[in-house]
């Protein structure tokens, strides 16, 4: 007890002030240094903070600090720089990351394997094609993290249990979703691979030769004293309620370390892979995990589809997922793009720059003991900021001029006509003006729909071979989709949002009213499709005259006469096309939508009435030859199971706010 008193009150006398190395002074400027000293005490003066320690270093020069206190109850505790903080998902990288690429030197799993090799009760609803990969690049399509509330789990054994029935949420690989579960089942893959527990390996393989020696998993009693306290129930406990609960030990949140423990791992990434003479990584092995490994088209869906870069395990240049999306806010404004680091949610962060050979670690208490604390997005803004002022305060490097970083992401162009979003299978949308929708610019397409029907065997195949009197229909490739239940039209919308990682589904009746140019005229409420069927008189998709000009959409004319003679036609129209035509055939209209009128009609996601037992379609087809059904403001009822050859649909893409 008097041994660990007169510690306690060492670390405090050493730590209260700045240090800084002898050379220090020639390498920072010392009003920058003392910026950040008052950014930080301001944020704890406002009650952003309970304290803080900060490490800058750059090419082996220091400056490092603890700032305010370790604890407020239930007696205040200075702050002291070999306090133990618990790192969160600081934990990825320093823990799970690195653990994953020093098994991969040694052959025991490789970076493509599926991870049901590793673990073999990882199969189906998509598992199977998620490999390790997608776990490093959270790529997988696995969502956050387990709830504890909703999905009762109790013991580590229960937690994996439930990981590995996760059904993904979209295509492994095709979209970017941060995922800690993902995180935390590339521990248990870690674990089969080696026979040892995450915890043991990582300390006996990484930590000990680094000599990183306060870096633990659940604090013993000698350790206890300077941990600062989080949200947890118990001083010394994880923040992270799944990591709490499977026992203390998760690849995802449960690493606990102190600012000069993580400088050193920070020197050693910079010296690729070894410190002081002791080699943990081969150089390759930290070039690979570092540089950007994600493919170009990954998209962040939760930040209005903004591309992301990543390493394995490591952010690069990551948008924020509220507006208005920054990218990676720990780099600061200087700092090049190419850089890499990770924060954490008890507000810790770690960014190295291997351009400048600098590197920051700032580990906090945000947590006052009454809630939990001040706001993550606050801290990360705070992050950015002290990013900033120390690489304003480097004397010798020219940020302006850095060989080798990468070009920062030019600001998106706005969605638009002219600039319509692309997805996956070259489907394009635009906006529909007073909605959170784009809108396909034209019908779903055989191709389309083909490539749904390729990874899916239960999908009905009747769409394949449409014959009318003899004659096929829709035949091409670019042909819109017929003989398309509206059952049918929702489990493509489904399987396309799956394997974006986006929200698709067909147009409300009332989005398919703005898109057509009448949804301002009509009633939004107390009102149902049937009501609004056709009240709007001589307006249609192409105007106000009638008969429609030559050319005008894809309708019952004398070229589908001529092949079915017994068809009612528009007296005199011809379009070119007996049957369907390819999409865009025609003129699009000021939105720049094809085909709203015309071709096929459209499945809408509405009930037509209040009694809820047929949907709606809207826009008439090549099937069409009556006046009333061609109106704009005319809604067709049919039962959700209905096929047919005049049948199709088209998507929208639901953006976020």
């Amino acid at each position: 007890m008097i041994r660990t008193l007169i510690s306690s009150y060492l670390s405090v006398f050493l730590c209260l002030g700045g240090s800084i190395h002898a050379s220090a002074r020639d390498g920072f400027h010392s009003e920058k240094l003392a910026a950040i000293d008052a950014v930080i005490e301001t944020a704890i003066a406002e009650s952003k903070l309970v304290g803080a320690t900060l490490w800058i270093e750059h090419e082996g020069v220091a400056y490092h600090k603890a700032y305010g206190r370790r604890a407020l109850s239930p007696t205040p505790e200075p702050m002291t720089e070999d306090t133990l903080f618990d790192v969160a998902s600081i934990t990825k990288v320093v823990t799970v990351a690195s653990a994953a690429m020093l098994v991969m030197e040694r052959g025991l799993i490789g970076l493509d394997d599926p991870v049901a090799r590793h673990l073999p009760a990882f199969t189906g609803d998509g598992r199977e094609k998620i490999t390790i990969r997608h776990l490093l690049l959270h790529s997988s399509g696995l969502k956050l993290q387990l709830n504890a509330k909703t999905q009762p789990f109790a013991t580590r054994e229960e937690a994996i249990t439930l990981a590995l029935r996760e059904k993904p949420l979209f295509e492994p690989g095709s979209a970017y979703a941060y995922s800690s579960l993902g995180s935390m089942l590339l521990g248990v893959v870690i674990e089969q691979a080696t026979g040892r527990t995450l915890d043991e390996f990582c300390t006996n393989e990484i930590y000990r030769p680094l000599r990183m020696t306060d870096s633990v998993f659940r604090p013993l009693a000698d350790h206890l004293w300077r941990v600062a306290p989080t949200s947890a129930p118990q001083r010394g406990l994880v923040d992270d309620t799944m990591a709490r609960l499977m026992g203390g030990v998760a690849g995802h949140a449960s690493l606990f370390t102190t600012a000069p423990d993580l400088a050193k791992f920070a020197r050693m990434m910079l010296n690729l892979g070894e410190l002081d003479g002791a080699r943990v990584f081969k150089p390759e092995t930290i070039r690979r995990m570092t540089s950007v490994q994600s493919p170009p088209g990954l998209l962040f869906r939760d930040a209005g589809n903004l591309p992301v870069r990543r390493g394995l395990g490591w952010d690069i240049d990551t948008p924020y997922r509220t507006p208005p999306h920054d990218y990676t806010l720990m780099r600061g404004a200087l700092f090049p793009v190419g850089g890499y680091g990770h924060a954490g949610w008890t507000g810790q962060a770690l960014w190295i720059d291997p351009f400048s050979r600098t590197f920051i670690v700032f580990l906090c208490n945000r947590y006052r003991g009454t809630n939990d604390g001040e706001p993550p997005l606050a801290t990360y803004r705070l992050h950015h900021r002290l990013a900033t002022l120390a690489a304003e305060a480097l004397k010798d490097f020219d940020f302006e001029h850095v060989s080798g970083a990468l070009p920062k992401h030019p600001a998106p162009l706005p969605i638009t006509r002219e600039n319509p979003l692309t997805n996956s299978l070259g489907m394009k949308f635009v906006p529909v003006p007073g909605t959170r929708v784009l809108m396909c610019i034209h019908e779903t397409r055989r191709s389309d729909y083909a490539a749904y029907a390729a990874t899916n065997a239960s999908v009905e195949p009747s769409w394949k071979n449409v014959i009318h009197e003899g004659q096929a229909v829709g035949t091409g490739s670019d042909h819109p989709a017929v003989n398309v239940s509206w059952d049918d039209a929702r489990a493509f919308c489904d399987w396309l949002g799956r394997k974006e990682g986006r929200v698709y589904r067909l147009p409300t009746d009332h989005e398919w009213s703005l898109a057509v140019g009448i949804g301002e005229r009509e009633s939004t409420s107390g009102t149902t499709p049937e009501s609004l069927s056709a009240k709007i008189r001589d307006e249609y998709p192409w105007g106000h005259q009638w008969p429609p000009s030559k050319g005008s959409g894809n309708y019952t004319d004398e070229d589908c006469k001529k092949l079915f003679p017994t068809e009612k036609t528009i007296t005199g129209y011809s379009d070119g096309f007996a049957v369907t035509a390819p999409v865009m055939s025609f003129p699009p209209n000021k939105l720049g939508i094809y085909d709203l009128g015309g071709n096929v009609w459209e499945w809408c996601e509405d009930w037509f009435n209040a009694e809820k037992k047929q949907h709606l379609f809207r826009g008439g087809s090549w099937g069409s030859s009556a006046r009333e059904p061609l109106l704009s403001s005319y809604r067709a009822p049919q039962t959700s199971d209905r096929r047919w050859r005049n049948d199709g649909f088209r998507c929208v893409l639901v953006t976020t706010p």
